[in-house]
């Protein structure tokens, strides 16, 4: 699954675009009043400000894909700007299941950023690591929700599947290229103190096109605004 673009509700853009523009190296290809644009490899990421009371305790988890031989490097490159996550004593997260290593860190925001390295893609260079090369897209974006099986069978009927296994807490849609992590709210983000609560999501991927995702007190609701 590929997502090409990412829209996150903000209450300050101003305040978080030097983050993502001089400390994270990505250009920024649009700026406006209350929004900006990067780009982050194949992928386009966008703050909004909605002008929502409640915006400024909005935070968002998402990753970015390294390549799978750079962990080592973009984890010294990240932890000499901003503090990296812990979890019993470890900085590093490894997933036998996924065969992947992460590490993680907040923008000024409180949002949980991620750079992922898939081993099981075929992605490695033979160079130094390099940011602006180097942030290859936006893989994953979280999507808290109440009732984790209808959001799945929602997103199946839009011919997004399953990674790995279904779960009714913790269900990750998509393939290594990008998922969609549908997770119960409440749970707590991993190498974090954060739990996770649902906020608006605006995200175009490849495969369905452009999707509203939004919690209502029914579960997520899925809008295709197409």
């Amino acid at each position: 699954m590929i997502i090409e673009k990412l829209l996150l509700v903000t209450g300050n853009a101003a305040s978080i675009q030097p983050f993502y523009s001089d400390v994270l190296g990505l250009p920024v290809v649009r700026s406006g009043q209350g929004s900006f644009t990067v780009q982050a490899g194949w992928s386009e990421l966008t703050f909004q400000e909605t002008g929502q009371p409640d915006d400024e305790d909005h935070y968002y988890h998402f990753a970015f894909t390294i390549p799978e031989n750079k962990l080592p490097e973009a984890k010294k490159w990240i932890e000499a700007m901003v503090p990296i996550g812990t979890e019993a004593g470890e900085d590093v997260s490894y997933s036998e299941a996924w065969n992947s290593h992460s590490v993680y860190f907040e923008d000024p925001a409180g949002n949980i950023l991620e750079l992922i390295a898939r081993h099981t893609m075929n992605n490695s260079v033979d160079r130094p690591f390099d940011p602006k090369q180097d942030i290859l897209c936006i893989s994953e974006i979280g999507v808290p929700t109440r009732d984790v099986p209808a959001a799945v069978d929602h997103l199946a009927g839009l011919g997004l599947m399953t990674y790995k296994t279904r779960n009714d807490s913790f269900n990750p849609i998509g393939d290594d290229n990008g998922l969609l992590m549908v997770v119960e709210t409440g749970r707590r983000w991993h190498f974090t103190s954060k739990t996770a609560e649902s906020f608006p999501v605006r995200v175009k991927v490849r495969e369905a096109g452009e999707l509203y995702l939004s919690e209502s007190e029914h579960g997520l609701s899925i809008e295709n605004i197409n």
